[in-house]
């Protein structure tokens, strides 16, 4: 496999690591490609989880009640940010309705606040997910990896 290849396949496995642990992935791939270890280059999968065992996830006793809130914890959060991302949704089709055709007497001022507070919402909502969702992956990946022990 080649090089590149081998880098973004990692990279696209590990899309969950934050900024710090990026760049230490980065050294640590730059290593492993200078001591042309042609065996690991072949697995990108392999090399994901064995840099996630050494370098991420520190050896700590998991337990069942642990990934039971975890999970709780996830859906409260989905819960939360989902709703908040439809009535952001939701707010900006009507005030885009009022624009086609308004029922009511409103200024347009509010209006068109209303349609960017609604779609700075939106925004939000969908960064405020990814960043949840990799911070559960990063969670739960640990658990996975700890659960032994």
């Amino acid at each position: 496999m080649k090089v590149n290849i081998f880098k973004q396949k990692v990279k696209k496995q590990l899309w969950f690591l934050n900024k710090k642990e990026k760049e230490k992935l980065d050294s640590v791939l730059n290593s492993s490609i200078e001591s042309e270890a042609t065996g690991e280059l072949n697995r990108p999968i392999a090399f994901s989880n064995q840099f996630l065992k050494e370098h991420i996830f520190k050896e700590k006793i998991t337990s069942t009640s642990y990934l039971f809130m975890m999970l709780i914890g996830i859906l409260i959060t989905y819960i939360i940010l989902l709703g908040l991302f439809l009535f952001g949704f939701l707010a900006s089709l009507s005030s885009v309705q009022y624009f086609i055709k308004p029922e009511v007497h409103l200024s347009n001022t509010v209006v068109i606040l209303t349609l960017i507070g609604s779609i700075l919402l939106i925004i939000l909502c969908l960064y405020t997910i990814k960043q949840v969702t990799a911070y559960f992956t990063k969670k739960l990946l640990e658990y996975k990896h700890n659960k032994d022990l």
